[in-house]
């Protein structure tokens, strides 16, 4: 099922309309027609199934006919994760965090972190990362889009009061102790260098639970993935218990 991105604000009770790349795929790429179906979501939880009654140069409009809510995630996962020396392995963590049901996302920036974008390149790299989620949302059929913060100090990222707070390790031993499903919970990954001794302190002091997720050493974008999967994977097995 081919999924289109309506945000609220064009919707209304009864039609939405679809503009941009959006539009664009509909009409052009899958030449879609008045009087075909279309599945759109709103990327906060609702899919509506419509049927297309104009087309224009620039835009469609369709009729609603049906509305579906997705039920909230049993589970809120945020992860503040390092940017990555490479962009690609940093799209990779967005991609795959997002077919996993991530909840937020807040790009950071650590001791270690190599990658400094200057502030004016920060509202193109949001709007790419954006449409990777939004891609990534559509594709595994989802209907709520993950919410992605700017990039964020990890001094800021401490200063959250998530339900559980949680720091992954590298020289941890500490083994997961506590069950993370059916709760709001932030994990904070490092850099490829991994968080200095300060940096781990001052977590501490902030009251972050320290584990381990292994004697392996995972590269970031893997670390990210990790620690989402892990809390969906107690997600399931609590279902079928």
């Amino acid at each position: 099922m081919d999924l289109f991105y309506a945000p609220p604000e064009q919707i209304s009770s009864d039609t939405l309309t679809l503009i941009g790349d959006e539009f664009h795929h509909a009409s052009h790429v899958l030449r879609k027609k008045v009087g075909d179906v279309l599945y759109c979501i709103d990327g906060e939880g609702q899919l509506y199934t419509t049927r297309i009654t104009a087309l224009t140069k620039f835009s469609l409009s369709a009729k609603i006919e049906h509305v579906e809510v997705e039920p909230p995630p049993l589970s809120h996962i945020a992860v503040a994760i390092s940017l990555t020396k490479t962009n690609d392995r940093f799209e990779n963590f967005l991609e795959k965090a997002t077919e996993l049901g991530v909840s937020e996302i807040i790009p950071m920036l650590t001791a270690r972190t190599v990658a400094h974008p200057k502030l004016e390149q920060y509202p193109s790299k949001l709007k790419r990362w954006g449409n990777i989620l939004l891609a990534a949302t559509k594709q595994s059929q989802r209907y709520r889009i993950p919410k992605l913060h700017t990039i964020t100090p990890f001094e800021e990222v401490l200063k959250r009061t998530d339900e559980l707070r949680v720091l992954p390790y590298e020289f941890s031993r500490q083994k997961i102790e506590i069950e993370f499903a059916g709760k709001g919970v932030l994990f904070v990954i490092g850099s490829e260098g991994g968080f200095t001794p300060e940096e781990v302190e001052a977590a501490h002091r902030a009251g972050f639970i320290e584990i381990s997720l292994g004697r392996t050493i995972l590269r970031v974008d893997t670390a990210g993935i990790f620690v989402v999967a892990m809390v969906r994977a107690e997600e399931l097995r609590q279902r079928s218990a």
